[in-house]
């Protein structure tokens, strides 16, 4: 009885299986041109249909083609697969749907389509699940004409598409991505990209930016050039209708700059809004990415020759925080970028090139600074900052900045400590506390000259009004030629002038420096003035020298300098005067002399300019004397000259005195033409006249000299004097 059982009950089984296989080709059949006709409206053809009943009832369609328009489907392979229970109720669905290399062709951008509204109403029977293995999408009026390669397993939703993607790319974004693509709309495009991992390629994206008109082509071209652009947790939508594009990344990496919390919404027009929780930028790759376009190398340049520099470039890391930028509307025009967000740094290098090609490393050991902007324009608050230079000392320094630059508003502190800058090493203490008035003491030290100030700088307080420095002290000390040093001084003096960086732009001001000492030269109470315009600056500047009026009023071209010079005094300590030159010297004279000169030079060098000297000068001295005369300096051996001429032979520590010393003389290049002199004393009587070359320091007199007796003789003086 059980075997008979068993019997009955398997033909039973095969009954209703045959039975349902029938009826399940059946309904296949319609259901698969009913899904072809539904999905489709369009031109179909195909080669072969095949059913097979195992592993699982399905449909193969071999080489499908689809055709409306100028839009071409090809399908080499279409497998079906139905929802068995609905069929065997009699109702039409699909499970599941493959297409295996499917090549479509297709316009990049449809005007209207679609329904209405631009929502894709996807028939009653759209399978519930669509494969897409190794596709190719052509869009034949796109950016880029090369066919896409696609692989993606999709998923029906209530409205639209959603996509859970294994591995796709999109060519007119630049993506290449796995994640869930949503499509809602097609007529306006609407939709959005959930992506755990994003692979972009920069040119391709702003190509799409550009093209779409959410920037312009001069935005950020050199973006471009970058080779990776990777992202991750993206979520990416676009709303055609609204003109908006927004994109969130919870970390994003291009070539070595990285950075994480990116929060973009974009808009038609070049309006966008960012914020970033922090992003660390190569210093290095930031400075080669601009020096690929000419706007990177024009700024690059303008602050090397600025800096009077062959080259600055970077290393390390810069590190943006809390960054939050945004653009006005577009209806708003003429206003700038506006934000803010906190700069630092780590490792950061500068390596400095002069313009004879040495090189110098200055390490920022710390930067911490806020940065906003105000319609396009920064302001800097830096509350510490740190440099150390390879070669020895230190600067820190404080500050707030606008830019553009204005000195008036800015506010800073700074110390450098023998910081050490190619051949310069300064020592430096400089603030500005308040609008006007910067307090500063500074030692500068270059080869071996030395220089030191102390005093403070008035910024203008109008427009109309201009600079205004008053000095307690300045010293320059540089050292005097050597002998042997010709060349060099003739290459010196060779050296054209360049005034250009005074001018070409409106300039005043004023400085006044209490004590000034060059090299052993104790001037006082020194005034320039000085007004720049376009083509030429004019200088005034008064001074003394001990008890002598120094004045000049000066000329300055683009490579010329004229100049009128006035010399005045009453009274000056002739031993003073004379210790300006040769402190040794000093020593053997005494007197008061009065001086009276007025020279004129011009000319585009310093060689030029001592050439071009003319002028005349007046001088007397009251109670002239010169002590010991048996040991008396070489340099005033014309004394001795005087006195062989009327056969005096002084004893050891006799001197010679006159009450009254004068001379008249012309100045023409570097020769000074004496005109006349006259010495008068009870000793010694002389006059004549004769000339003395600056050049080569030789003196020539010709005269007459009377001795106490009456008796009165010619003399010659041919000397070369010893400095």
């Amino acid at each position: 009885m059980h075997k008979k059982g068993f019997l009955i009950g398997g033909i039973i089984a095969a009954v209703i299986m045959v039975g349902s296989m029938v009826l399940v080709r059946v309904h296949f059949v319609d259901a698969a041109q009913k899904l072809l006709s539904d999905m489709t409206e369009m031109g179909v053809v195909m080669e072969d249909i095949e059913f097979h009943y195992s592993p699982l009832p399905s449909l193969r369609v071999t080489n499908l083609r689809v055709q409306s328009g100028m839009d071409t489907v090809r399908i080499p392979q279409l497998e079906i697969y139905p929802d068995i229970p609905s069929l065997l109720t009699g109702e039409i669905k699909l499970r599941h749907v493959i297409l295996q290399d499917p090549d479509v062709k297709a316009l990049a951008h449809r005007e209207g389509g679609g329904s209405a509204s631009g929502v894709l109403e996807l028939p009653a029977i759209f399978p519930d699940k669509i494969d897409v293995v190794s596709g190719k999408v052509q869009l034949t009026n796109s950016y880029k004409a090369e066919p896409l390669t696609v692989s993606a397993s999709m998923e029906k939703e209530s409205s639209g598409f959603a996509f859970n993607v294994r591995s796709a790319s999109i060519a007119e974004l630049g993506f290449k991505f796995s994640g869930r693509l949503d499509m809602v709309s097609t007529s306006p495009l609407k939709l959005n990209l959930q992506a755990s991992e994003c692979s972009i390629d920069p040119a391709s994206f702003l190509g799409f930016l550009t093209g779409f008109g959410y920037m312009s082509n001069s935005t950020i071209p050199e973006l471009a050039e970058a080779g990776k652009f990777q992202t991750t947790d993206l979520d990416f939508s676009v709303d055609s209708a609204a003109g908006t594009m927004n994109v969130k990344a919870g970390g994003l990496v291009l070539d070595s700059t990285s950075g994480k919390g990116l929060s973009l919404q974009m808009g038609q027009g070049g309006t966008f809004q960012v914020s970033l929780d922090e992003a660390q930028v190569d210093a290095g790759e930031l400075y080669a990415m601009a020096q690929k376009s000419e706007r990177g190398r024009n700024a690059t340049r303008s602050l090397c020759e600025s800096a009077k520099l062959k080259s600055i470039k970077p290393q390390g890391t810069l590190i943006f925080k809390a960054v939050a930028l945004s653009t006005p509307p577009g209806s708003v025009a003429n206003r700038g970028l506006s934000g803010k967000m906190t700069v630092t740094a780590k490792d950061l290098v500068l390596v400095l090139e002069s313009l004879d090609g040495k090189k110098q490393e200055l390490s920022i050991s710390e930067i911490d600074a806020d940065v906003e902007l105000k319609d396009g324009k920064p302001v800097v608050s830096v509350r510490s900052f740190n440099v150390a230079s390879a070669t020895g000392g230190s600067l820190n320094a404080q500050a707030s900045l606008a830019f553009p630059f204005d000195l008036k508003q800015a506010r800073f502190k700074a110390e450098l400590l023998d910081f050490s800058l190619f051949d310069y090493i300064i020592t430096c203490e400089a603030e500005k506390k308040n609008p006007l008035r910067t307090v500063f003491d500074t030692q500068l030290s270059h080869k071996d000259t030395r220089i030191s100030a102390s005093g403070f700088l008035n910024v203008p307080r109008t427009k109309k009004s201009g600079y205004e420095a008053q000095l307690k002290s300045l010293s320059i000390r540089s050292p005097e030629q050597k002998e042997g040093d010709a060349s060099a001084e003739v290459a010196e003096g060779k050296k054209k002038f360049d005034f250009g960086p005074l001018l070409g732009r409106s300039l005043s001001g004023k400085a006044s420096i209490r004590r000034f000492y060059y090299n052993d030269w104790p001037f006082s109470d020194v005034a320039i003035y000085l007004q720049s315009g376009t083509d030429r600056a004019l200088l005034k500047a008064s001074g003394k020298l001990f008890h002598l009026n120094l004045n000049a009023d000066v000329v300055l071209a683009q490579d010329q300098l004229a100049a009128q010079c006035n010399v005045k005094g009453r009274g000056t300590s002739l031993p003073s005067l004379i210790a300006c030159f040769a402190k040794d010297l000093s020593v053997s004279l005494r007197g008061k002399i009065y001086l009276n000169a007025n020279l004129f030079m011009q000319g585009g060098d310093a060689g030029e300019l001592s050439d071009s000297v003319r002028g005349e000068a007046s001088a007397k001295i009251d109670g002239l004397h010169i002590f010991n005369l048996a040991n008396l300096d070489p340099r005033l051996g014309f004394f001795i000259d005087l006195l062989d001429a009327v056969s005096f032979n002084p004893e050891g520590g006799q001197g010679l005195n006159f009450s009254t010393a004068r001379l008249r003389a012309a100045l023409s290049g570097k020769k000074l033409l004496i005109n006349s002199f006259n010495l008068s004393g009870r000793q010694l009587q002389a006059w004549g006249g004769g000339e003395y070359s600056l050049a080569d320091k030789h003196l020539q007199l010709e005269g007459k000299v009377r001795s106490v007796l009456g008796t009165v003789n010619s003399f010659n003086v041919d000397r070369k004097l010893k400095s």
